[in-house]
């Protein structure tokens, strides 16, 4: 086979296999029969989204050393049990702390396992066209919460109940799991050596250098806050709904579209990477998150369930641009050589506005009965990513000039 059409069927198995691995991101589906069988508070729910993109966070880090001691299939098959051995002991919850544990721990650090494995083999095939080929990548983690969501969801309501959903998703991860091992696969030399055409930076650096340079932390801020808050709202968006006076079922149908927007901004994201480079985009997309909150805190202040529907829709969109720029960034910025360290230390930084934000949003509901305070704040966040997205070409160009010359 040619290795063009090597590269298409990696790209689309990737697709497939993050697809499953997104689940993690469906979990609002699950609060309200979780709440309703066990009595639990919201923050207590919510804290399970949270643990689950910290421990994800982890998982994508861990493949940086892991993928130096072992083969990246081995990596995968690890990463697929652990998603799968979650899901199934889901089953079997009585008690809070196995929620956390299960779902939280094994699932999330599976599936940032998964993640690294499957941007780091694609993307050694795409090196020229890393924005549309890590966009479309992982699509499939966003839209895991629309595809695997709705079946969830459907299971959930229907005599078997949510152990039954659970059971079904780890039986369709395995499977996809197993087909898809045979598609990580080394590129030939000509492929490993193709670049983006614009914005390379010029450098290859370590973990270890990358953590020393401005605009490694001011990208960081830039994803952080916004993924941070967007994280929040997908834990939290059947909920959310359901507070303003939406049907359940309203209420799902908007939970599912977010993470359908989620899959869709990432190839959007990806490509509006490749087409006007990474300095424009990493203006523009705080310029539409800023009007994406203010949409969301004015349909919520208005009770308008249909009005916040579409803002959610919006939001998705956005946090799935936002997140398909992550990996392109790194590619472009420090290399290929150590894009599995490095995706995995930026993702660690992420982990804890995935914590804080989560909480915030459900201390703000315990607290007040609503979400309307934690919407309020949203476009101050959005402000400062915006300013770090500004000042992250000056810090490129320095750092560029630095290491002019210098070995690697």
């Amino acid at each position: 086979m040619a290795a063009s059409g090597n590269r298409a069927s990696i790209l689309l198995v990737g697709v497939a296999t993050l697809l499953m691995f997104g689940t993690i991101y469906a979990w609002s589906i699950f609060i309200a029969p979780l709440e309703s069988e066990f009595g639990w508070t919201r923050s207590q729910t919510s804290l399970t989204f949270s643990v689950a993109m910290i421990a994800l966070s982890f998982g994508m880090l861990s493949i940086g050393w892991l993928s130096r001691v072992a083969p990246l299939r081995a990596c995968f098959v690890a990463s697929t049990a652990l998603v799968a051995a979650g899901l199934i002991l889901c089953c079997f919850i009585e008690d809070l702390w196995q929620l956390y544990v299960f779902y939280g721990v094994l699932c999330g650090f599976g599936s940032g396992m998964g993640y690294t494995v499957w941007t780091t083999n694609v993307l050694a095939w795409y090196g020229d066209r890393v924005g549309f080929a890590s966009g479309v990548l992982v699509m499939g983690f966003g839209m895991g919460a629309a595809v695997l969501g709705s079946l969830a969801s459907a299971l959930i309501y229907s005599p078997l109940g949510w152990r039954a959903a659970f059971a079904v998703i780890a039986l369709a991860v395995v499977a996809e799991g197993l087909a898809a091992l045979w598609f990580i696969r080394t590129p030939p030399p000509s492929v490993r050596a193709l670049e983006p055409k614009r914005d390379r930076i010029g450098v290859s650096l370590p973990a270890s250098r990358v953590v020393r340079e401005p605009s490694f932390w001011l990208f960081c801020v830039w994803r952080s806050l916004v993924m941070g808050i967007g994280g929040a709202v997908i834990a939290e968006a059947s909920v959310m709904m359901t507070g303003i006076g939406s049907p359940v079922a309203l209420a799902t149908l908007a939970a599912c579209g977010l993470g359908a927007a989620n899959g869709l901004g990432r190839p959007i994201g990806g490509i509006l990477f490749d087409v006007i480079g990474q300095y424009k985009t990493l203006v523009l997309l705080p310029l539409l998150a800023l009007a994406a909150s203010a949409a969301m805190a004015v349909s919520y202040w208005m009770g308008a369930p249909i009005v916040f529907a579409g803002a959610l829709l919006a939001e998705g969109l956005l946090y799935g641009m936002f997140a398909a720029i992550n990996t392109s960034y790194m590619r472009t910025t420090f290399g290929q050589d150590h894009l599995a360290a490095n995706t995995g230390v930026s993702a660690v930084v992420l982990a804890p506005f995935n914590l804080v934000f989560p909480l915030a949003a459900a201390w703000v509901f315990e607290a007040t009965g609503g979400y309307g305070g934690f919407f309020a704040a949203v476009p101050l966040f959005v402000a400062v990513s915006l300013a770090a997205g500004v000042l992250c070409k000056p810090a490129n160009e320095r750092m560029a000039a630095r290491w002019a010359g210098k070995g690697r």
